[in-house]
């Protein structure tokens, strides 16, 4: 058996060394093989390819490195001779052979042929060689075009991309390095490194040698929040890498501030945008600075305080004033993005202890003028009401940053609102800092929760809420506090969503501004639904629903959407359609925004349970152009599981169960779905079994019941499971507890027909007490009003020979008449009646002229008439 190195295990690298040692013991199995592996600087690729090339010593392999070939002339000739050499021996080795070149953006122009023989290597034919590894260590960006070319002489061999650091990973290595875990104060600083190893480890280090710690207790803290020496010094190298031009850009961007527009620091340096794109580019390799979308920003923020530090007071100050003017004239104000929340126990606009500021200035820039209005936007409050519901109540985070233009509406809305909160007197004589600051704090706070990604989004909301200094009902920390609840709720950690999501309510107050107080309570009682505890769910939406007809018309539409997802959750499909459909009048009125699409999702499965697949289909389409449409929306797993229950009716089980392989497969294993949904397991498994694939079926039981071992306060997720279970296994006993103890009227129904499917196979046996289930689940499906169940149902037991012992209205669906329409077509038929327009039909009933067409002459053909004042005849003679 072939021996398995030993790496040391570097922090946060486990799943990279896992793979070094992959491909070592490959070697030593006989197969050659190539990894590079790439990163910004200070991100660990030195280290690994040491410790890879101890691991291969162990293992007996012939080591060859060139760690720093950057020396040209004589020196870069004789590197060149000896990888050649290394090649030539390669050739007749019996020993497996290890070749490291390191900092392959340093070789030089002498070295490169000799490097590219190495990617092309291969043994002489018919030869007995030894396998030979190559690992390569570059930079993950390359500037210089003759360093693209050789790196790429090594496309497509294996690859290792070393990123930043998480934030826990980040304190772990700053523990390890100081036997002490790090307090709040000195964990803010660390994360100002940005997940950069090298970084942190200079940060700690410098700390510890210049006495800003104080270690007792297994508890490190910071003394001092001076950025030592070692960080500077590694901030200075970094920078003096670059160009001149380049250093200019990053010493100009640093003392401006943390975030920053190109054509901002281009006018400051009285050069066009285009001129600068060369150095900007430059920077972006480097690894100082990153464009994660029209705004720039610093990717360490100690480096950006070092490199600020280092310039003069009054050099500092100036460049401030000059942006400061640019900003004014030309409405250029830039949000300060969310990697630079207030740290470290500091609010903004106090010095930081020993910065080398003049008395009086502000390490971080104060508070800019507020921005005019943007062309075409709608500044001031109005955008809050759609922005809020979407923070507040998604489960999931934007998939990029905010658009800068939206970022910036939100802004003016944000600091209109506060100011006009906060002015109050009573406040006032409270706060812990002027209006202003408190409000610019608070805003800028808000904004960074839109962040892109659940890890940033969470990193985030947990360093707000570690280093806030004002009081606990301030906005930004009410607004965190929520942020976390969905983000653990949306992983499958339901008791912390559920407790953060609690402490958010607690957390209201004479501080929280009263736009905020509805969304925070609509929040936990989607989470209370979830779960089925719909009274106390209920309960929390009334009050929500008051607040907010109190602040206004535009913010009553999410009280009423979340109470449609409610009602449909508890099977009550007339009132969820109904009260959906009124939240999405409100919208359209008030300017849509997140909760567009989320009503669309409700009236998806209302459709969907009535048998009505052409309107299920009308808002499945309305519900995607809505969320492309509108950049305030965040995904949501409800539009994907309506896409996906439609195209499950349009396609049939073997073509979704492949979809399911692709478009649809983060479906099977997501945590949220299987909360939200009591009865996704059970379909899935059931859709898996009628496209005879069992082992999709058995990763969907095995996830749910996973997911419910690590939820074990819930209950319904455990019949979930059981559900799911009992399908899988065709367990009669689990299927009929599941029946039973469903919370969801309509999954506790789908339980028992399953049941009575299952018994019904086994005819001579169980037969009788299979027509009982079916009939039992029928009457459930009448009570709820879902007319497409019924009529499943009822085909299955037709086509046994079955006796369905329920009136036509219940059991069987009329072909004729006014009981042959479906509630839709109802609802269309009295509009038609009261002389609306096909339009106006479909605004009402939020479909599309198209769809309302197609139902009217459904309508047309069950009543046997021909025109529209025939229905209206048709329902007066009814009366």
């Amino acid at each position: 058996m072939t021996e398995r190195p030993e790496l040391v295990q570097t922090f946060g690298r486990k799943a990279e060394t896992d793979r070094i040692a992959q491909l070592l013991a490959a070697g030593s199995a006989g197969r050659s093989g190539t990894l590079t592996v790439q990163g910004p600087p200070g991100t660990g690729k030195t280290r690994l390819l040491l410790d890879s090339q101890r691991a291969a010593e162990r293992l007996g392999f012939t080591v060859s490195s060139f760690l720093n070939p950057a020396a040209g002339g004589p020196a870069g000739r004789h590197e060149a001779a000896s990888l050649m050499a290394v090649l030539d021996s390669a050739a007749v080795s019996s020993e497996p052979r290890l070749v490291v070149v390191d900092n392959l953006h340093n070789v030089p122009e002498e070295l490169t042929e000799a490097v590219a023989s190495l990617a092309h290597y291969e043994p002489p034919m018919n030869s007995r060689t030894a396998p030979l590894i190559r690992m390569i260590g570059l930079r993950t960006e390359l500037q210089n075009p003759s360093m693209r070319r050789l790196s790429s002489e090594f496309a497509g061999c294996q690859r290792i991309e070393l990123g930043r650091l998480s934030e826990a990973t980040s304190r772990e290595l700053a523990a390890d390095i100081l036997g002490a875990a790090p307090d709040p104060k000195l964990a803010a600083m660390i994360s100002g490194a940005g997940g950069n190893p090298l970084l942190i480890v200079e940060l700690v280090q410098g700390l510890r040698e210049e006495g800003s710690l104080e270690i007792s207790h297994e508890r490190a803290r910071l003394l001092d929040e001076r950025i030592p020496r070692r960080v500077r010094d590694l901030a200075q190298h970094w920078l003096d890498s670059l160009s001149d031009k380049a250093r200019q850009l990053v010493q100009v961007a640093a003392a401006v501030g943390g975030s920053f527009m190109v054509v901002e620091i281009a006018s400051m340096l009285r050069e066009t945008t285009a001129s600068m794109l060369p150095a900007l580019n430059e920077t972006i390799a480097s690894g100082l600075l990153i464009c994660p979308g029209e705004q720039t920003v610093f990717q360490h923020e100690l480096v950006r305080r070092s490199i600020a530090d280092a310039l003069p007071a009054a050099v500092r100050q100036a460049l401030r004033q000059d942006v400061s003017a640019l900003r004014r004239q030309h409405c250029l104000q830039v949000p300060i993005p969310p990697e630079f929340l207030v740290t470290g126990g500091r609010s903004p606009g106090t010095p930081v202890a020993g910065s080398t500021d003049a008395p009086g200035s502000l390490h971080t820039p104060g508070p800019l003028p507020a921005p005019a209005p943007l062309p075409g936007a709608t500044t001031g409050p109005g955008i809050v009401h759609r922005l809020l519901p979407a923070l507040m109540m998604a489960r999931g985070t934007r998939t990029e940053p905010l658009p800068l233009g939206l970022a910036e509406e939100l802004r003016a809305g944000l600091t209109s609102v506060l100011q006009a909160h906060y002015a109050d007197a009573e406040l006032t004589g409270t706060a812990d800092a002027p209006l202003a600051d408190r409000t610019d704090r608070i805003t800028r706070n808000t904004v960074s929760l839109f962040a892109d990604g659940v890890e940033r989004a969470t990193t985030r909301a947990r360093a707000l809420l570690a280093a806030h200094q004002g009081r606990d009902d301030d906005a930004d920390a009410v607004t965190a506090t929520v942020v976390m609840s969905n983000l653990e709720w949306a992983v499958g950690n339901l008791a912390e969503g559920l407790r953060w999501g609690q402490r958010a309510v607690q957390r209201l107050g004479p501080a929280t501004p009263p736009v905020w107080s509805p969304y925070v309570r609509l929040a936990l009682a989607t989470k209370l639904s979830d779960i089925g505890r719909f009274d106390e769910a209920e309960e929390l939406i009334r009050t929500a629903r008051t607040e907010a007809e109190a602040l206004g018309h535009p913010h009553t539409a999410t009280p009423l959407i979340a109470r449609a997802r409610l009602l449909l959750q508890s099977s009550r499909l007339q009132e969820a359609q109904d009260c959906a459909q009124t939240g999405l009048e409100v919208a359209a009125k008030t300017g849509g925004g997140w909760v567009v699409p989320v009503g669309q999702a409700v009236l998806i499965l209302v459709a969907l349970r009535r048998g009505d697949l052409a309107s299920a289909a009308d808002y499945a389409w309305r519900c995607r152009a809505a969320v492309g449409a509108d950049s305030t929306v965040f995904p949501s797993i409800h539009f994907d599981w309506g896409e996906c229950l439609v195209a499950t009716a349009q396609l049939g089980a073997r073509r979704t169960a492949e979809l399911l392989t692709t478009t649809y497969a983060h479906l099977l294993t997501s945590p949220q779905l299987f909360v939200e949904e009591a009865a996704a397991a059970a379909w899935f498994v059931r859709l898996a079994l009628a496209a005879d694939d069992m082992p999709l079926a058995a990763t969907v039981v095995t996830a749910a019941e996973r997911f419910a071992a690590a939820n074990p306060g819930l209950p319904t997720l455990a019949v979930a499971a059981l559900h799911a279970r009992g399908l899988l296994e065709r367990d009669s006993e689990a299927l009929r507890q599941a029946a039973r103890e469903h919370v969801s009227p309509c999954a506790g129904a789908l339980a028992e027909e399953d049941l009575g499917i299952l018994l019904s196979a086994q005819e001579e046996k169980n037969g009788a007490l299979g027509a009982a289930a079916l009939r039992s689940a029928l009457q459930r499906f009448v009570q709820i009003g879902s007319q497409g169940d019924i009529e499943r149902i009822r085909a299955f037991m037709e086509e046994r020979g079955t006796a369905v012992t329920s009136s036509p209205r219940q059991g069987r669906a009329a072909t004729a008449g006014w009981d042959a329409l479906t509630e839709t077509e109802r609802s269309i038929a009295h509009l038609v009646s009261d002389g609306l327009t096909n339009r106006q039909v479909a605004r009402r009933v939020s479909l599309s002229p198209h769809t309302v067409n197609y139902h009217l002459r459904a309508i047309f053909r069950k009543l046997g008439i021909g025109s529209r004042v025939e229905v209206a005849r048709h329902i007066t003679h009814s009366a």
